[in-house]
C-alpha cells in the first residue's frame, strides 16, 4: 500500500500499526538512519500476508521448496538475503506480501560497473534484464570496453539477461556529436564496430544491444537510420534483439538538437524494442522542477503509443535527483 504521512507519524508507530519492522521501512524506502517524516511524504508499506520462522538448518532453498515459492521471490520479499545477510534461527521471513500477484511487466535496469554492490543487490531480484552502461568506441574502430565481468556475474547469479549499452560517449565524458557521425558515415568503421560488438557479445552471454545515442545532428539522420538498420540485421541473425534509447518527444516536429533524429516511427520500425527516456526535464543547469513531472511522463507516452507498438515501448523512470 501507499501510506501518505500525516502530522505527528513516527516510523515505530506505523511498523507497530501495519506489522513490519522500521528497518523494513527504511529499506523499502530509502531512508537514511536519522531521516525525519515529512508530512504528505509517500510511503510504500508491503505488508505480509503470510511469515516463515527460520529453524536451525535452514536454507534460502529449502525454504522456498518448503513455503512453495520460488527462490526469487523469497529474496524479493526479503530484500536483506539478497544482499548476503546469513540464515539466522529465530528470525522472520515474508513469505507472502498483502496484493501480491504475478506481473506481466518486463524491468530493465541501467548500472555502471562502479556500482555499489548493496545497490545492485537491491534491485537484482525484481529486473528481467540487466543493461551494462557502456560500451563505447574509438576512431580507429576499437571497442572502449568496460570491466563487465561483475555485473555480468550477478546478472548470471539472480537469472537476469545481460544487454550491452553502445554509446558515442568519448574521452572527455561526454556524448559526442562528431563520434556519433563518424560511425554512421563511415561504412569501414561501422563494420569494424559492429565485428568486434558481436564477439564480445557471443563471447560474454550478452541477449541484445542498446544503442544510446544523443545529440545527433540533422546530416547524419538518415545515416543514423540505416546503421540501426544494419546493427539489427547483423544481431538477428545471432538471435540477438536491437534495443534503442528515445529522447523524451511529445510531437513529431520537436525541435532541438536532441530530438532531431529521434523519429519515433521511423526508428520504432526498425528496433525490436524501444526506451522513452521520459526524464530530464529538470536538470542542474535548467529551471527549478522535478526530473520527471508526471503530465511531461504522461505527454510523451501518449505521443510514443501514436507512433510505436505499445508492446515495443518501456518507460524510462529516473532513480535519481
Amino acid at each position: 500500500m501507499i501510506y501518505v504521512v500525516q502530522q505527528g507519524d513516527s516510523l515505530s508507530q506505523l511498523a507497530q500499526t501495519y506489522g513490519v519492522s522500521v528497518a523494513r521501512l527504511r529499506s523499502d524506502n530509502g531512508l537514511l538512519a536519522e531521516q525525519p517524516l515529512v508530512p504528505g511524504q509517500a510511503l510504500v508499506i508491503l505488508i505480509p500476508q503470510e511469515t516463515y520462522l527460520v529453524q536451525p538448518g535452514d536454507t534460502l532453498y529449502s525454504i522456498a521448496v518448503e513455503t512453495g515459492i520460488s527462490l526469487l521471490q523469497l529474496l524479493r520479499n526479503n530484500p536483506t538475503l539478497a544482499q548476503g545477510q546469513p540464515l539466522a534461527a529465530g528470525e522472520v521471513l515474508t513469505i507472502r506480501l498483502e496484493g501480491e500477484g504475478n506481473s506481466p511487466l518486463a524491468f530493465n535496469g541501467y548500472a555502471y560497473p562502479h556500482i555499489q554492490q548493496g545497490v545492485l543487490r537491491q534491485a537484482l531480484p525484481f529486473l528481467t534484464d540487466l543493461s551494462i552502461f557502456s560500451y563505447g568506441f574509438r576512431e580507429d574502430g576499437t571497442l572502449v570496453v568496460p570491466d563487465d565481468s561483475r555485473l555480468l556475474a550477478e546478472a548470471a547469479l539472480f537469472g537476469l539477461g545481460a544487454v550491452l549499452v553502445l554509446t558515442s560517449i568519448d574521452e572527455s565524458g561526454t556524448f559526442s556529436t562528431q563520434r556519433a557521425s563518424q560511425l554512421f558515415q563511415n561504412q569501414n568503421l561501422q563494420d569494424q564496430v559492429l565485428d568486434s560488438l558481436l564477439g564480445v557479445m557471443l563471447e560474454k552471454g550478452y541477449l541484445g544491444l542498446d544503442a544510446d545515442f544523443e545529440y545527433i545532428e540533422e546530416k547524419d539522420r538518415e545515416a543514423f537510420f540505416r546503421f540501426l538498420g544494419n546493427a539489427r540485421d547483423r544481431l538477428h541473425q545471432y538471435g540477438l534483439f536491437l534495443h534503442v534509447d528515445l529522447a523524451p518527444k511529445t510531437s513529431a516536429q520537436q525541435p532541438g538538437l536532441l530530438y532531431a533524429a529521434h523519429d519515433y516511427g521511423v526508428i520504432g520500425a526498425i528496433a525490436d524494442s524501444v526506451l522513452l527516456m521520459t526524464y530530464e526535464w529538470g536538470y542542474a543547469y535548467g529551471p527549478p522542477m522535478a526530473v520527471a513531472p508526471l503530465p511531461q511522463v504522461e505527454a510523451v507516452l501518449r505521443y510514443g503509443i501514436t507512433e510505436i507498438p505499445a508492446w515495443k515501448i518501456q518507460m524510462g523512470i529516473p532513480n535519481y535527483g
